[in-house]
């Protein structure tokens, strides 16, 4: 006579296991790419995010594949084949680019961090003014944020010089029509996509 409740027990423990496989793909995975990361690989490219998502592209295969050859090792009662491998590798990559989006990508293109930087550096404080000034003075036009900006724009097909100055590419106009989209959907800030 069957056992249900050793079934229960058996599919409980299979859960376990690949919930617990996907975690440690995500560990591996970070691992992977902090390593990478720091082998300065794709250090030319002066834009974060696409030497980011480079490196994660490597990643993943490497991943997949010591995954792959981690789940062959487990015990055939956890029920984790090398398909799951690929799974949790997939997730593992996604959760990478949505961390690096909102942690190190922001935090390398935030005005708010920078001004509370700002912040940090004055013991006494600083009025709204002093806190334009040193925006203006230091951000825009010491490390020349607008001009970075632009060549970052260029670089990603958005923008191109023509003979009055810099203007939209049809791929730049696409990406806008996509942010109205975006900002619309989710109650972003009208002025910044021009609605």
């Amino acid at each position: 006579m069957p056992n249900p409740d050793g079934a229960k027990a058996s599919t409980a423990a299979q859960i376990a296991a690949i919930v617990a496989f996907h975690g440690l793909a995500i560990v591996l995975g970070s691992a992977i790419f902090l390593a990478l990361l720091a082998t300065g690989l794709f250090g030319g490219w002066s834009i974060l995010f696409y030497r980011a998502l480079a490196i994660l592209a490597l990643s993943l295969p490497l991943l997949a594949l010591l995954m792959g050859w981690i789940a062959t090792r487990l015990p055939s009662r956890l029920a984790v084949t090398p398909r799951d491998a690929v799974g949790a590798s997939v997730v593992a990559a996604s959760m990478l680019v949505a961390f690096f989006i909102v942690g190190p990508v922001t935090v390398d293109r935030s005005i708010s961090v920078f001004m509370l930087s700002r912040f940090e550096l004055s013991a006494d404080g600083m009025s709204e003014k002093q806190a334009r000034d040193a925006f203006v003075d230091t951000y825009v036009d010491g490390w020349r944020q607008i001009e970075r900006r632009i060549q970052e724009q260029e670089a990603s097909g958005n923008l191109e010089r023509g003979p009055n100055g810099w203007r939209l590419t049809p791929q730049g106009r696409a990406f806008m029509g996509q942010a109205r989209t975006l900002s619309r959907l989710f109650g972003g800030d009208p002025r910044f996509v021009n609605r």
